[in-house]
């Protein structure tokens, strides 16, 4: 009877055992699937950084073409057409800066758009670019959106200074010029907002 029970027991804690020791088959999802591309492409919409695809944008993109073409801007907007004649702008004004993954204004930033609202008001056939500028962090096109909203929240602002909005342009520049794998003081210039003015005629 004792033998019986000892063998009763000796086998349930075999089984027991060996059932733990099996390998498990994990379900195939699109998570685990080998070469899947679900979990090798998602972009966190918060940051804008890649997590693993091939889309992160490590030093910034170079602009095509010759840089000191005259058609450069027209190139990006046929409306900005003003902007490119070299006798004809001037960049009189300091950029803004904004924080690392920012488009809002601080407050340190604010007065130097009075000056610009001013000049504005001074020179009725003056016209003004907002260039959106960003650093190398992120996917292009986030960066492209983030450099957009920088020059559309600078221009608003000017608006409410009581700038007229048919005089200001933006264009976002996004990494295209930012400085490889910059950090610190040399990042925080990339992220900025540019002006470019047309004299007029």
């Amino acid at each position: 009877m004792k033998l019986s029970i000892r063998v009763l027991v000796f086998s349930f804690i075999l089984s027991v055992v060996l059932a733990s020791c099996s390998k498990k088959i994990e379900p195939e999802t699109s998570l685990n699937r080998i070469g899947s591309s679900t979990g090798s492409e998602f972009t966190d919409p918060s940051r804008g950084f890649n997590s693993g695809g091939d889309d992160f944008s490590p030093v910034g993109n170079a602009l095509s073409g010759d840089l000191s073409g005259s058609n450069l801007l027209s190139q990006r907007d046929p409306g900005l057409e003003a902007f490119n004649d070299p006798l004809n702008v001037i960049r009189p004004f300091e950029p803004v800066y904004f924080g690392f993954d920012q488009y809002n204004l601080g407050a340190s930033e604010r007065p130097k758009l009075g000056e610009i609202a001013q000049f504005l008001g001074d020179n009725g056939n003056a016209r003004l670019l907002v260039e959106g500028y960003c650093d190398w962090k992120g996917t292009p096109a986030y960066n492209k959106s983030l450099g957009e909203r920088r020059a559309n929240t600078v221009k608003e602002y000017l608006i409410e200074l009581g700038a007229d909005p048919l005089r200001i342009e933006t264009v976002s520049i996004g990494d295209e010029t930012a400085i490889p794998n910059a950090d610190g003081e040399n990042a925080r210039l990339d992220r900025r907002a540019a002006f470019v003015v047309s004299k007029g005629i």
